[in-house]
C-alpha cells in the first residue's frame, strides 16, 4: 500500500514538474536561444524535482519489494 502512494505522489509530481518545464519552453518564443532556455530550466528546483520523481519512479515499477509481488503463484 506504501508503494501505491509513493507511485501516485511521484506521478503527480512527475506531471506537475513536466508541465513546468513546458511552460519554461515558452521562454524561447520571447527571443531566448535553447542554451539560455535549457541552461534556466536545469538550474530551477522543478528539474530537481522532476528528476527525483522520475528516480523514484523506475524504483518503484522495477524493483520488487520485500515481499515480493502480490500476484506471484510463489
Amino acid at each position: 500500500m506504501t508503494r501505491f502512494f509513493l507511485f501516485l505522489i511521484s506521478y503527480g509530481l512527475l506531471v506537475m514538474s513536466i508541465s513546468q518545464m513546458i511552460i519554461y519552453l515558452n521562454y524561447r518564443t520571447i527571443g531566448y536561444d535553447w542554451y539560455a532556455v535549457f541552461y534556466y530550466i536545469v538550474r530551477t528546483p522543478d528539474f530537481m524535482i522532476l528528476v527525483i520523481s522520475a528516480v523514484t519512479m523506475v524504483i518503484i515499477v522495477f524493483f520488487r519489494g520485500p515481499f515480493g509481488s502480490p500476484f506471484s503463484s510463489e
